[in-house]
């Protein structure tokens, strides 16, 4: 895989917007599936489209599903459980892969809440929540540090990324999370902010870029300390 060391913004822009429509239905169908179908029928809805990308270890329980791609030393984790942070994680795997963003990084992809015992299994480096936020970056909390700040280097990764993709400085607030992971710095990021009826495709697909550009951000600024 070759690595990616500069972010190519403007190919990975219009490849979004290539996509703007698959992505859109992506979002359409997971939003569709009534509620009494159970998690199933979203699971297989979510499958076929990681079957775009070359994920791998795709591992199924009554929760949801945990994937992912790449081979590199540093595991990045989406959590994303409504269906813009999954669409929107899901869909930047397969960015990554159509743009050849690979450098030394594993992106995994989970639907399912997290669970502390498979993060820590993993050796997970860091946590993004696909959540809500209305595209601003808020920091969690981490176990001895207590809240992270704008000097962590998941922090600071998420900065530029968000500076580098859309050229404006980001959002940044401090927010405690009840679901997120025990003892692993995280960080929340996603479209929408109000229920994922509100949520735009102009967002899904920032949200998309922003989680595709995160994990090579991630490893150069590891990279630099």
């Amino acid at each position: 895989m070759t690595p990616a060391r500069v972010i190519d913004t403007q190919r990975l822009s219009t490849l979004a917007h290539e996509y703007e429509r698959e992505i859109h239905q992506f979002f359409q169908d997971l939003n569709a599936v009534p509620m009494e179908s159970g998690p199933a029928a979203r699971i297989q809805r979510i499958e076929r489209e990681l079957g775009k990308a070359p994920f791998e270890g795709i591992g199924i329980d009554s929760q949801g599903l945990l994937a992912h791609i790449g081979t590199g030393q540093r595991n990045v984790f989406i959590q994303a459980q409504d269906a813009a942070g999954v669409v929107a994680a899901v869909s930047a795997g397969r960015f990554i892969h159509e743009l050849g963003m690979y450098d030394d990084f594993v992106l995994w992809v989970s639907t399912s809440p997290a669970r502390g015992g498979a993060l820590w299994d993993l050796h997970t480096d860091c946590v993004v929540q696909a959540e809500p936020t209305n595209l601003c970056i808020q920091m969690r909390e981490a176990a001895v540090e207590g809240f992270l700040n704008e000097s962590h280097p998941l922090v600071a990764a998420a900065i530029a990324t968000y500076e580098t993709l859309f050229e404006l400085p980001p959002i940044i607030s401090q927010s405690p999370s009840a679901t997120g992971p025990i003892g692993i710095p995280a960080i929340a990021f996603g479209a929408g902010g109000n229920g994922a009826a509100s949520v735009s495709i102009r967002h899904l697909l920032k949200a998309a870029q922003f989680y595709a550009a995160f994990p090579t951000m991630y490893v150069e600024e590891i990279r630099r300390r």
